[in-house]
């Protein structure tokens, strides 16, 4: 069995989603319970720029890695311990 560096991909998915969750929730909150003004309404829409802009260019990095690349071989290590192992 191999394990691919894929895993980092969807550990790096499931922070992307608490990041989003996250934000979704303070969007909310100042939104809800800001003051209406021009300059929360500018703060909230420079804050979704500046993430969207964030989060596309690090999907544009991750583009360029292989992620089937093997990260970790387990059928060598269930040898290894076959061969030290006592008869």
């Amino acid at each position: 069995m191999v394990i691919t560096i894929s895993f980092f991909y969807y550990l790096y998915l499931l922070v992307l989603l608490f990041f989003l969750v996250y934000s979704l929730f303070n969007i909310y909150h100042l939104i809800r319970f800001g003051f209406l003004s021009l300059v929360n309404v500018l703060m909230i829409i420079l804050y979704i720029i500046l993430s969207a802009a964030f989060i596309i260019f690090s999907f544009q990095l991750l583009l360029a890695i292989d992620w089937q690349q093997p990260l970790l071989q387990i059928d060598g290590l269930k040898n290894l311990f076959n061969q030290l192992s006592l008869p």
